[in-house]
């Protein structure tokens, strides 16, 4: 999953398909691409990446210990501060994203191995 960092208002927003979502001040805005890989921003925000799997798995160890704060643990996963290049496209204006076209090819999608349509298993480049 990706976020974008506002610089001006400290936002932090999370990035979601064919919809625009921007920060408080509106400075920065941005969308996921219909290949659930590729973002699309205005201007050049800190972009922040975390890997879903590994987030996953943090989450749900601690579900697991939650009503046990005895033997407190922390999980930890994965995040690129800026994410991962090649996986956003960055625009001049908020019009630009608006009107980026969402089934826009980067041919990313070739790079991953694809366990269903929204879950990547691995990545060509060991990422």
């Amino acid at each position: 999953m990706k976020f974008i960092f506002c610089d001006e208002c400290k936002d932090i927003v999370h990035m979601y398909p064919k919809e625009i979502k921007e920060c408080v001040c509106g400075k920065y805005c941005g969308k996921y691409l219909d290949d659930f890989i590729t973002i699309v921003v205005n201007g050049k925000p800190l972009i922040v990446g975390i890997d879903n799997n590994s987030f996953k798995t943090a989450i749900d160890r601690a579900e697991y210990t939650r009503c046990n704060y005895e033997n407190y643990v922390v999980y930890y996963f994965t995040g690129w501060v800026p994410s991962k290049p090649g996986e956003i496209i960055f625009v001049d204006n908020k019009e630009d994203v608006i009107n980026f076209p969402n089934d826009f090819d980067t041919g990313i999608k070739d790079k991953y191995e694809w366990k269903d349509k929204n879950r990547i298993i691995r990545h060509s480049d060991g990422m």
